[in-house]
């Protein structure tokens, strides 16, 4: 009883330093991750001189215009809600991710005043996850968006320049590349910047920045299309809206699409590992065995000769007249006891496998210098030993043991343990 009372006294020590070192590493990651997300001083700089002279710009052009109909406020805030409803709607792909936004923006130019788009852009993305507004550094997150709604800028300052307020035809052709063009020059001066201030190789930056460019390209082509179609009237919002509702139901159906494929990964990596583990005793089996053994022959030939492999094999002693006398249970108990055995006493990073009924095999790879024979030996020797009997049988097992060098091979070494293992028999018949 008082055996029973001081387990569950070391149980509850242990539980507790447990639960305190799941506390420490906890706030451990809080802090570490309240350090990525705290801007250092050169993303603050860079926030500052993207998003600072945007706002400048933006009032700027803001008092060109100080008459707007009530037609234009009304388009302005619907095309703001598509806006927003677009900006909240990804689809990632291998070269990168989008939102179905800019056939949006393209309607924005032609159809509104040259101080709206810019005003209307800025207000969704701050709009766009308000949970920024709760964080640490609001200032910095509201500079950063700022920064994004340079792209209309460049748009509007063009088609306010050369247009000169006409109406969308498509004989304007020339102005709307250009205006567009002037958007990717915006976005790349932008990339730039940042990627300076947080210190990231600008070929990175290459493939999403040409995705989005693409992508882009497509979608402002629906939004003139659109634009010129309906004349500029309010019918254009359906055909706007169109592209997301399109952009949704892809980027939903491919989520699906990767939650399979990783639930399938998952499942393949799982049936992998387990068709090379043996059931009864949670070794590998002799598949993994084999692996084991080319993967080391693979390192010790790449190294040089600094790396060495260190092989025992293990035979489980009276394990068939224990099968016939007390029975297939009690020796799947032996060996089962045996492994366990044989996984405490051998070294970090060795491989242990059944490799036969009553055989084990334990595949060490280590330097020169942290091998030592003796060591090896008696540890293992001493772990049939030192563990509890099974059903009152004391834990026997005849062990060979063989390195590289002086076998040239992981193979050789493997049938010099087997050699030695069987002297090992032979010396404990003679001696019984």
């Amino acid at each position: 009883m008082n055996t029973e009372r001081q387990d569950e006294r070391v149980t509850a020590l242990i539980d507790d330093q447990q639960s305190s070192d799941a506390l420490d590493t906890t706030l451990e990651l809080a802090r570490r991750r309240a350090q990525r997300e705290r801007p250092d001083r050169s993303a603050r700089i860079g926030a500052i001189a993207m998003g600072t002279p945007f706002l400048v710009a933006a009032g700027v052009l803001a008092g060109f215009r100080p008459h707007i109909t009530g037609r234009e406020w009304l388009l302005a805030a619907l095309l703001g809600v598509l806006y927003l409803v677009a900006s909240s709607v990804e689809f990632e792909a291998a070269m990168g991710s989008t939102v179905p936004s800019e056939q949006v923006l393209v309607a924005m130019y032609l159809l509104l005043p040259a101080s709206m788009p810019p005003l209307v852009a800025l207000l969704v993305l701050i709009c766009v996850r308000p949970g920024w507004m709760r964080r640490p550094h609001p200032t910095h997150s509201f500079l950063l968006r700022a920064a994004s709604a340079w792209q209309t800028m460049g748009p509007v300052l063009v088609l306010l320049h050369f247009g000169h307020g006409q109406p969308p035809s498509l004989s304007h052709w020339p102005l709307y590349i250009a205006a567009l063009l002037s958007q990717f020059v915006i976005d790349m001066v932008l990339v730039t910047i940042r990627a300076r201030s947080l210190r990231m190789p600008l070929r990175s930056l290459r493939q999403p920045l040409l995705w989005t460019w693409a992508m882009d390209t497509v979608m402002a082509t629906i939004g003139l299309g659109a634009v010129l179609a309906t004349g500029g009237s309010f019918t254009v919002l359906p055909f706007l809206a169109a592209p997301i509702g399109l952009i949704w139901l892809l980027a939903n159906d491919r989520q699906r699409q990767v939650e399979t494929s990783l639930t399938l990964g998952q499942a393949v990596l799982d049936a992998r590992g387990e068709a090379r583990l043996d059931q009864l005793t949670g070794a590998a089996n002799r598949r993994a065995w084999e692996e084991a053994v080319e993967a080391a022959q693979t390192e010790i030939d790449a190294s040089w000769g600094t790396r060495i492999a260190v092989v025992a094999i293990a035979d489980v002693d009276r394990l068939k007249q224990v099968n016939d006398t007390l029975g297939h249970s009690v020796g799947d108990a032996l060996i089962a006891a045996t492994a366990n055995a044989l996984r405490r006493a051998a070294p970090e990073g060795a491989t242990l496998a059944r490799i036969g009924g009553d055989e084990f095999g334990v595949l060490w790879v280590t330097t020169r210098e942290e091998f030592e024979a003796a060591d090896f030996v008696d540890s293992l020797r001493t772990a049939m030993t030192d563990n509890e009997d099974v059903d009152q049988l004391q834990l026997l097992a005849s062990i060979g043991f063989a390195t590289t060098p002086p076998a040239i091979s992981v193979e050789e070494a493997i049938e010099h343990a087997d050699v030695d293992l069987f002297e090992q028999k032979e010396l404990r018949r003679s001696a019984s």
